[in-house]
């Protein structure tokens, strides 16, 4: 019998939570999970490689990437990708002005997850009436993959999004809401309301990494590097 390989592993926190995540590097098997996602290039199959691969190679036992948020998601993946093959990810690009092709690197422990200041989950609909938000999930991708319309799209997001509405003397459970009662309260909602909504997914924590580079003729350019799409068709 062939000996096994020993599998060092490693612990990070879930940016959304803190919890102590411990995790392993991905493996051969997991390796060409990625490949295959990687020369289809769909988010569709993207998605899917790395949630198989975060399923695998995270440790704990309650862990269920379907009920991480996308945040997580990516940060997790970037992590896994840092241990198992390297840091340093080689990237070229084509400048626009000059119409060079420059080959950079880029150092995958500098990209973080961008927090924005002052996002408050509490949203106050009026001066009695609010409404606490939770971040989108993987479950919720899923979810609403065969919607199209953008409007029918941003209102099931809302919808899936709220965690609980409260007033001065009561909280309300959002889950145990029938369909009926939570697409009535959303009609309901006054423009200005809603736009209150929209506005806090705009401003969700997100994988956001900014590479700066000078072209052959000093102008000073930027790379924005804004889903897991960039990095994960990268290297």
């Amino acid at each position: 019998m062939l000996p096994k390989i020993a599998i060092p592993s490693f612990e990070t926190e879930l940016p959304s939570t803190g919890e102590k995540i411990l995790y392993r590097p991905f493996l051969v098997k997991e390796e060409k999970i990625l490949l295959i996602a990687k020369q289809g290039g769909e988010r569709s199959e993207i998605l899917l490689a790395i949630r198989e691969i975060l399923s695998a190679c995270i440790l704990n036992e309650d862990f269920d990437v379907n009920k991480i948020t996308l945040f997580d998601m990516e940060y997790l993946f970037i992590k896994l990708r840092t241990i198992s093959v390297g840091n340093i990810i080689e990237f070229s690009v084509m400048d626009s002005t000059d119409n060079q092709t420059y080959n950079f690197e880029m150092n995958l422990e500098d990209v973080k997850i961008q927090f924005p200041e002052n996002q408050e989950k509490k949203i106050m609909l009026d001066d009695n009436l609010g409404i606490v938000m939770k971040y989108p999930t993987m479950d919720l991708s899923d979810k609403l993959s065969d919607v199209d319309e953008v409007l029918d799209f941003a209102f099931e997001t809302i919808k899936n999004c709220i965690d609980y509405v409260f007033d001065k003397d009561e909280i309300y459970d959002w889950k145990i809401s029938s369909e009926e009662e939570k697409n009535e309260f959303l009609d309901s909602l006054s423009q200005k309301q809603y736009q209150a909504i929209v506005d806090f997914f705009h401003n969700i924590p997100k994988l956001e990494h900014i590479f700066e580079y000078t072209n052959s003729l000093g102008e000073a350019k930027k790379v924005y590097f804004r889903s897991i799409e960039d990095f994960f068709l990268l290297g």
